[in-house]
């Protein structure tokens, strides 16, 4: 398996390398291809212009937030958003398994889940037994789609919200639209309080510029990563040449914001799914933020 992902990744190299010469040849033209996926996702993934996220979201469905509990005895709410999720998996509006580790962390304000497209077929299954190209263009197109949900859906739908502070639980690609909602949010609106970034789809070095970004929350951000991930191990470095995810290893920038947390030891397994961390959330939930009502 790790020779067919070098083949691909070193294939990429070699791809990114051509486009750029014809780029350099014909300054100013535009270069769009098809992405062949899924029938569900072909329509979705035609004249995307590489390196691009969509102009537009009129061939994707727009975010949408579903309450899950409402609050207890806290005016505070919790959004999760979920990544791809795998054959086996529930949703995460019908896992209460997710909900009640969260609940026992000590979480005690409303909760809800916020459904993004990412469109996940029925048959489509982010194994180390199906990481070949499909797979790998798939989630290329919606790592721009979680950019553009983040940068620019989920500000309105979450500070529209009554409760007086919001935090974020997010997995996979749904810890990407974490970030990019951190990233996009106005400083001057202190409402955004923690993040919790699961097996996050984030680059982990400077570039992303944390510490700038986490003064824009009033509590902690949270990365919990596992370091056997073999889709973020293989296929989120293909799509992104190399270069290192925080779901697999820590966030390279210190600041007191920022906790990383090892889960590798407590997960157990390669599996790029949510479920995994679900036997220990409520713990490392508990471990680093401070939601317990003493």
């Amino acid at each position: 398996m790790k020779k067919i992902c070098e083949f691909i990744f070193k294939a990429r190299q070699t791809q990114f390398i051509a486009i750029g010469k014809r780029k350099r040849k014909a300054e100013g033209s535009k270069y769009a291809r098809m992405v062949f996926l899924t029938d569900t996702n072909a329509k979705k993934a035609e004249n995307l212009q590489i390196g691009k996220a969509p102009q537009s979201r009129s061939m994707f469905e727009e975010p949408r937030l579903s309450l899950i509990e409402p609050m207890m005895d806290r005016n505070e709410a919790l959004i999760f958003i979920n990544g791809f999720l795998t054959e086996s998996e529930k949703k995460p509006e019908d896992n209460k398994l997710l909900w009640r580790a969260i609940r026992k962390a000590g979480w005690r304000g409303s909760l809800y889940h916020l459904w993004w497209d990412s469109s996940t077929p029925a048959d489509f299954a982010l194994s180390a037994a199906q990481l070949g190209v499909g797979a790998i263009l798939h989630w290329e197109v919606h790592e721009r789609i979680a950019k553009e949900v983040g940068l620019v859906h989920t500000y309105p739908l979450l500070s529209s919200l009554n409760e007086e502070k919001v935090s974020i639980i997010g997995f996979s690609l749904g810890a990407r639209i974490a970030y990019y909602t951190m990233r996009g949010w106005p400083s001057s609106n202190r409402k955004l309080q923690d993040i919790v970034l699961l097996g996050g789809a984030v680059r982990r070095g400077a570039s992303k510029k944390w510490s700038d970004h986490v003064e824009k929350i009033s509590g902690k951000l949270v990365n919990i990563y596992n370091e056997d991930d073999v889709v973020l191990s293989y296929l989120f470095k293909t799509v992104s040449i190399n270069r290192s995810p925080c779901g697999i290893k820590p966030i390279k920038e210190f600041d007191p914001k920022i906790e990383n947390l090892n889960a590798t030891h407590l997960i157990d397994s390669s599996k790029h799914n949510y479920t995994s961390y679900l036997p220990h959330l409520d713990n490392m939930l508990y471990q680093k933020l401070d939601w317990k009502v003493f």
